[in-house]
């Protein structure tokens, strides 16, 4: 019976609270509110966007793949493009448009953040590995930008000086080796062609007959390794860039103010700011009570 008068006491005591404070609670948390939505509605936007890429640099380099790699190593490819963060913490925007050729100093300056990270997959062991991919995360104040930043950073991993060169050895030792192998089914052409022609004006017995259908069968199959090997050469030398992108940066025009997690947050902290504040209050009008008495 004591208990539950004791708590309808507490309960009517935290009632009567609320509602002597009531305005200064009310007013302080809409206040709060109010103020975090106008700062979020006046200040700058951005806009967020991601893209899909991959690099063929360790492939020009000759970067070994270690057991955790699917495919090609990304390490390098990726640090290029951290290393652009640097000059924005800096506001280095000259040296930035120096890597970003195609961006002005005012273009430059309406990057606020750009990251690249590695795209792991998991195995059935639960252990991760790399891929051939990773992630390109961008922030910017400005949405016209993002394809001219995605066409800066092609050029940017093109006109590297370190990777220009052994893009170019690359692509010429790949051609050199496209030629060989052209020169190759053309002589085993040349040799099979002269194998049917000996076949069909010289008689000869059903065990050369035998042989001689092997030997171009063989030739045949050898033929098409070949013209399999070239056509993998082709496409490498048209694919594997120093930067492609396999999903592009969206072209945002949605911004992200973060109105709603930020008004929420300040609402709740001026809320229990107001509590406090209110009893601060409450303690000294009755110890300036008691010393009145």
């Amino acid at each position: 019976m004591n208990q539950e008068i004791s708590l309808e006491r507490i309960l009517f005591d935290v009632i009567m609270f609320f509602d002597r404070n009531k305005r200064l609670i009310i007013s302080m948390t809409l206040f709060a509110i109010i103020g975090v939505f106008l700062f979020q509605k006046l200040k700058p936007s951005f806009y967020e966007t991601t893209a899909i890429a991959t690099s063929g640099i360790s492939e020009y380099v000759g970067i070994e793949i270690s057991e955790d790699d699917d495919m090609r190593n990304q390490r390098m490819a990726i640090n290029l493009i951290n290393d652009l963060q640097i000059d924005v913490d800096k506001k280095d925007y000259e040296a930035l448009t120096k890597k970003l050729t195609n961006l002005s100093i005012e273009s430059a300056s309406q990057i606020k953040f750009i990251e690249a990270e590695p795209i792991l997959r998991q195995d059935k062991d639960e252990k991760f590995h790399n891929t051939s991919d990773f992630q390109i995360n961008l922030l910017v104040r400005d949405a016209n930008i993002i394809e001219d930043i995605q066409l800066g950073l092609e050029d940017y991993f093109e006109n590297n000086k370190y990777i220009a060169e052994y893009w170019f050895e690359f692509k010429e030792g790949n051609e050199d080796l496209k030629k060989a192998i052209e020169d190759e089914i053309e002589d085993l052409q040349s040799f099979r062609d002269e194998l049917i022609t000996k076949e069909s004006l010289t008689g000869i017995s059903n065990s050369s007959n035998y042989l001689a259908s092997n030997n171009e069968e063989t030739i045949a199959n050898e033929i098409i390794i070949l013209e399999e090997s070239k056509r993998k050469i082709e496409r490498d030398i048209k694919l594997i860039k120093p930067l492609s992108f396999s999903k592009p940066f969206t072209q945002t025009t949605v911004a992200e103010r973060e109105v709603l997690v930020w008004g929420s947050a300040i609402g709740f902290l001026s809320f229990i700011l107001s509590i406090i504040i209110a009893i601060i209050r409450e303690v000294k009008q009755k110890s300036l009570k008691k010393q009145n008495k």
